[in-house]
């Protein structure tokens, strides 16, 4: 977890070194050393995050010559003020850099070191740092790197529980998480690296590998990473695409980033673009029905095409670096990208070749649904019909919607209140001094019914686009039907009008919630909207939740 904490150290290099050593509980010094008996001397030395400067320096004073650079100008401004004062024979020269712009030339380094700065980065830029490496390095040049992972067996539910934990902190601190590194060990021998030696502390949470680059390699070129082809047919991919849709839609379930095959395509087979949630790769490949086409996954961070294209996981730069670590241009002599028609509200055409002079590609959007690619791609129609650019909901697409939206509800807002609920209830039940743990079932019966509502009669409430009013409308309208409903179970006006409030609550609260399950606002839209609505939530709950105790009190 040292890493996902990272974050807020780094907005502190006086106070960096420090901190971090107490947060690793000393492994980082050991980790140091390691690397320290691996660099010998009389070496040209790159390192890459080198933070606040302190590895460089040691490097430096045995003698090589040593080029560390940060993303972070703070960190390059603190490690140049604690410049080493008696360095004689080595050289040492910090600068800001990144992994994607390395400022050396190319075969020029005998090492090239990174400790710790594997995890901020996605997948596809694991691989372009590996590639860029892998550039710089003179042949048998070795790459040493220190890094958070996945442990195995026991200690891996340990580590996911600390890291809930630590993600926890930082969405209060409204820093950025970092990425597991799940996938890098696949990444290392196609790239053009082997492992020669490695080494773990703390049950293998953290791990250090001394790679080195390929001798037996005649090109002048790194490899490319592909992944395996992933099953789509099947019980197994069926029950997975049940996962995604029936468990809210809050966890992320991203499959590897990367080109797949559909069919058996050749260099002139279409290039189609979508993203890397498990649930739309099964279908976009079942829709394709074996058509020969590249199906390249953007690295999405797992999430579903819309809803990624709306929060920044689906737009220029994921498409850029899908197109850089993969190599796609090597495969294809096309030089038109399809991608899905939802992915438009994220990726901004005109700005791809501006930020970045290698993208060669032409994007054109294809249809909404994947169904509807095998007759695209056949007619490739110069003006797309209707159905093809707006996403109608039937009432299939209502119902999962209801059970996706409701799950999501329960599980990220009122799963925690309702088991204490019960556990209250229970306890009060077993002591004889109520007998009221219906009550609970029955809140849970309202959630459900006004989500049905909700879902089931949204059309009706296409009259506005701001959603507050949406929430005031399904609102009264859950007021008069579960206030009948609740006066048929209980034939008492005062317990129904007691609930009114919480009924009307719910449905404010849950139609607010729908803005991101829908096509029909936009993220600006809900952002002008939210303080008003989080007020008026405050209030409306506070009112609900004393009335609801009034009422189940003198039931």
């Amino acid at each position: 977890m040292a890493v996902v904490y990272m974050r807020k150290l780094e907005q502190e290099p006086d106070s960096y070194d420090s901190k971090f050593t107490a947060l690793t509980k000393g492994v980082n010094l050991s980790v140091r050393e390691w690397i320290l008996n691996k660099t010998g001397n009389s070496q040209s030395i790159l390192e890459v995050g080198c933070g606040t400067g302190s590895l460089a320096s040691k490097m430096a004073l045995k003698g090589n010559d040593v080029t560390a650079i940060d993303i972070n100008f703070q960190m390059i401004n603190h490690a140049m003020q604690n410049f080493p004062p008696d360095l004689k024979e080595g050289t040492l020269l910090y600068q800001t850099g990144s992994f994607s712009n390395m400022p050396v030339e190319e075969r020029s380094q005998d090492l090239v070191i990174s400790t710790f700065m594997l995890s901020e980065l996605r997948p596809f830029e694991q691989q372009i740092f590996l590639r860029n490496v892998w550039k710089v390095l003179k042949p048998n040049g070795r790459l040493l790197i220190a890094a958070e992972f996945i442990p195995d067996g026991f200690w891996k539910l340990i580590f996911k529980i600390k890291r809930w934990r630590y993600k926890k902190k930082l969405r209060r601190l409204k820093l950025r998480s970092t990425f597991l590194l799940k996938w890098f060990f696949r990444y290392i021998e196609p790239i053009g690296f082997k492992i020669k030696a490695k080494e773990d502390w703390k049950h293998g949470t953290i791990q250090a590998l001394e790679l080195i680059k390929h001798d037996d390699i005649e090109i002048n070129e790194p490899g490319y990473y592909q992944p395996s082809p992933k099953r789509f047919k099947g019980i197994i991919s069926q029950l997975r695409i049940y996962r995604c849709i029936y468990t809210g839609q809050i966890d992320l379930v991203p499959i590897d980033p990367g080109i797949y095959k559909s069919g058996n395509p050749t260099e002139s087979s279409p290039i189609i673009v979508t993203a890397n949630y498990e649930f739309t790769y099964i279908k976009v490949m079942r829709d394709l029905k074996g058509i020969d086409a590249w199906v390249l996954c953007v690295d999405s961070n797992g999430i579903n095409v819309w809803c990624a294209a709306r929060g920044n996981d689906f737009g220029n730069n994921q498409l850029i670096e899908a197109v850089e670590a993969t190599g796609i241009e090597r495969l294809t002599n096309k030089k038109t990208l399809i991608l899905p028609q939802l992915s438009a509200g994220g990726v901004a055409t005109p700005e791809l070749q501006k930020k970045s002079n290698d993208f060669s590609f032409r994007v054109v959007y294809g249809p909404v649904w994947s169904k509807d690619l095998p007759e695209y791609l056949e007619k490739r129609p110069a003006r797309k019909p209707d159905r093809m650019k707006l996403a109608k909901f039937t009432l299939k697409h209502r119902f999962r919607g209801f059970i996706t939206h409701t799950t999501f509800l329960l599980r990220k807002i009122f799963m925690l209140p309702l088991i204490s609920l019960f556990v209250v209830f229970l306890i009060l039940n077993s002591l004889n001094i109520t007998a009221k743990l219906w009550w609970v079932g029955e809140l849970l019966l309202w959630i459900v019914t006004a989500n049905f509502i909700i879902t089931f009669t949204y059309p009706i409430a296409n009259f506005t686009r701001r959603f507050i009013i949406k929430g005031i409308f399904f609102g009264t309208l859950n007021v008069f039907i579960l206030g009948m409903f609740s006066y048929l179970f209980h034939n008492s006006i005062f317990f129904t009008l007691m609930n009114i409030s919480f009924f009307f609550w719910i449905s404010f609260f849950s139609t607010m919630s729908l803005s991101g399950y829908t096509m029909a606002t936009s993220p600006s839209e809900i952002q002008e909207e939210y303080p008003i609505f989080s007020i008026l939530n405050k209030v409306l709950l506070t009112i609900s939740l004393i009335s609801l105790v009034i009422g189940i009190v003198f039931l």
